[in-house]
């Protein structure tokens, strides 16, 4: 059973309880939902799979996102964090993006996005300290006063994914969606850059497709979204996201 079990986690980038259960039984028939579900804690403890949702899991081969900021980004969070310590905000910067696309890209620009009502003050805040800050630009007025280097302040969607780390970091779940929004992230990379930048973020991370796919409905992209995943990548997606 061991080698069935290992080889359907090979095969399977995610997986439901009911798909375990299902090829455990066709092997041992007479197994009870007890043991479907001890095989799960023990493969979990070791490391060999995770839970990344109710009912499913996923290889560990894949890993939690993460970014370590660029050193300004980091003094900008900081700042922020420093003076409205309780403020919801969240922070991601355009060079995360260059893991994953054929054409790295060249200007690097930080998004600082803010709670409705607060985003004003913290532009306010970071334009007394920093050139070409914009606050919710148009994309012709980012291309008319963007500089090498941009910080971006806008509206935080509600719905918007949670954000980690103590800087407050953007998931990759919300960075994936704003590139097909109306904001102007979109504007900043190539369309021809999504495809690989979709596939290589859904192999090599656990995307929470559950999350994702809310926050894509609230910012009206869910359909385009799926409609790019299924007509221009490979990435299998979950049936129950």
């Amino acid at each position: 059973m061991r080698r069935s079990v290992e080889k359907f986690i090979s095969e399977n980038d995610s997986f439901t309880t009911g798909e375990f259960a299902r090829m455990l039984m066709a092997e041992r028939p007479d197994l009870g939902r007890s043991t479907v579900y001890g095989q799960l804690a023990r493969l979990c403890r070791s490391g060999r799979i995770v839970r990344i949702q109710k009912g499913r899991y996923a290889s560990a081969a894949r890993k939690d996102y993460s970014y370590e900021l660029s050193e300004k980004a980091r003094e900008i969070a900081s700042s922020i964090i420093n003076r409205y310590p309780s403020v919801n905000f969240q922070i991601w910067e355009l060079d995360q993006l260059n893991e994953f696309v054929n054409h790295l890209l060249i200007r690097n620009t930080i998004f600082i996005e803010a709670e409705s009502g607060l985003d004003e003050s913290l532009f306010n805040l970071l334009f007394e300290k920093y050139p070409h800050v914009l606050h919710n630009p148009r994309r012709e007025e980012y291309f008319k006063y963007a500089g090498t280097e941009t910080i971006v302040v806008r509206k935080l969607t509600s719905e918007t994914p949670p954000p980690y780390g103590k800087y407050r970091q953007a998931s990759l779940e919300k960075i994936l969606v704003d590139l097909f929004g109306r904001g102007i992230a979109r504007s900043l990379v190539s369309p021809e850059e999504y495809r690989v930048i979709y596939e290589d973020a859904f192999r090599a991370y656990r995307i929470n497709q559950a999350k994702m796919f809310r926050y894509a409905r609230r910012r009206g992209v869910e359909e385009a979204i799926l409609d790019f995943i299924y007509e221009k990548t490979n990435i299998t997606l979950e049936e129950d996201r």
